[in-house]
């Protein structure tokens, strides 16, 4: 069988790594994996800046916001790439690693591990409020 709408499959990116910008940035899987948990880390700042996030959606659409925020700031206010990028690498190309932490297709279960997470690692670009608004959902 052939795919009859090609466009379709913009996020299927496993059947050809070398032409995606998104699966080399990802240390344990590929950028098709939904309903995931996974943490970002700043590969210019020296050490471990991460952030940890969850989505349902194929993590290509996520990271790919994430990015945009990156490399326009001022047009995503609230994301906490945007911040960092905004405070400490202004006009800097972004340079991530990402690690698919955990995938959870129920929206609580992934809730609740990406809690976990939170409150094991503690990373560094995640704000307080995030594991609140985390812990108000699950309870």
């Amino acid at each position: 069988f052939t795919n009859s709408r090609p466009l379709d499959r913009s996020t299927c990116c496993r059947s050809n790594p070398a032409r995606c910008d998104i699966c080399p940035l990802i240390d344990n899987g590929g950028c098709n994996t939904q309903s995931a948990i996974y943490q970002i880390t700043c590969c210019i700042c020296p050490g471990e800046v991460r952030y940890q996030g969850e989505t349902e959606r194929p993590l290509y659409q996520r990271i790919k916001e994430h990015l945009r925020a990156a490399r326009n700031p001022s047009a995503h206010p609230n994301n906490a790439i945007e911040q960092h990028y905004a405070d400490k690498h202004l006009g800097c190309e972004p340079r991530v690693k990402i690690v698919i932490l955990d995938t959870k297709r129920k929206t609580v279960e992934r809730k609740m591990s990406e809690a976990l997470f939170l409150q094991k690692h503690n990373p560094e670009l995640n704000g307080k409020s995030e594991l609140e608004s985390v812990v108000k959902f699950i309870v």
